[in-house]
């Protein structure tokens, strides 16, 4: 699914490439092909900020809600901004989700999945 969304903003990039000129007339076009732009494989779903790491083994620390919520936030900003769009009981399975082991690219699947299919 992941896959499917980054080809996807590929399209949607090759599509501005090809008529800057009306990209640039319009200021929410502008501003997605930013974030577009933003879009990058990340080498890896560890962080180490001295609180823990938090990383794809099933032996990662259970960090809180909020810690979780953090961690999305500084490392996907893009799929966070769906995750905070989402209902309170799609944001808790989520979370559920990454308690029990599930990894970051498992995760912004879902959470992209239950943003466009609520």
């Amino acid at each position: 699914d992941c896959q499917y969304l980054l080809r996807l903003l590929g399209v949607i990039a090759a599509g501005y490439s090809v008529s800057p000129a009306l990209a640039a007339d319009d200021p929410y076009l502008e501003l997605l092909d930013r974030e577009v732009t933003k879009v990058e494989p990340v080498a890896s779903d560890t962080v180490d900020e001295g609180r823990g790491v938090v990383g794809n083994d099933a032996s990662r620390p259970v960090a809180s809600k909020e810690s979780f919520e953090t961690l999305l936030r500084r490392q996907h900003v893009g799929t966070y901004s769906f995750y905070r769009r989402l209902p309170e009981r799609s944001r808790e399975e989520v979370y559920l989700d990454y308690r029990s082991g599930a990894s970051m690219e498992v995760l912004r699947g879902k959470i992209i999945d239950r943003y466009l299919h609520p």
